[in-house]
């Protein structure tokens, strides 16, 4: 499913999108980093948009408008066949200024919720 939210998140205005750990692009960017659920409920993947300085307006319209249209509900087979879904998380981390490459960025949380056999 990793690969496919990348896959997804390409498809939108932001193109350059990496796994968390790879280097870095030239902004606008995304990295995808997939996390443990605190509360057990799934899998999360943590989407951080990375925008140059000045580009507020454009980072939260994004954030709070295309990511959540491209990846909420959004559905895909994994590598064993099984149908996964996204569901937007309510909270989000605000706007960090001061990222070690220069960009300001925002985070949006998106739960796989895990299946019960």
């Amino acid at each position: 499913m990793f690969d496919k939210v990348i896959s997804k998140l390409k498809t939108g205005t932001i193109t350059n999108v990496v796994p968390y750990g790879s280097p870095r692009p030239t902004p606008p960017y995304i990295v995808v980093r997939p996390e443990q659920d605190s509360l057990q409920r799934g899998r999360m993947f943590r989407i951080f948009v990375h925008y140059s300085p000045g580009g507020q307006a454009w980072l939260e319209d994004y954030c709070f408008g295309e990511l959540v249209t491209l990846l909420n509900n959004y559905s895909a087979e994994d590598r064993k066949g099984n149908v996964n879904i996204l569901l937007v998380q309510q909270g989000y981390q605000d706007i960090v200024i001061n990222n070690d490459d220069g960009t300001i960025s925002m985070a949006r949380d998106f739960l796989m919720p895990s299946r019960t056999f």
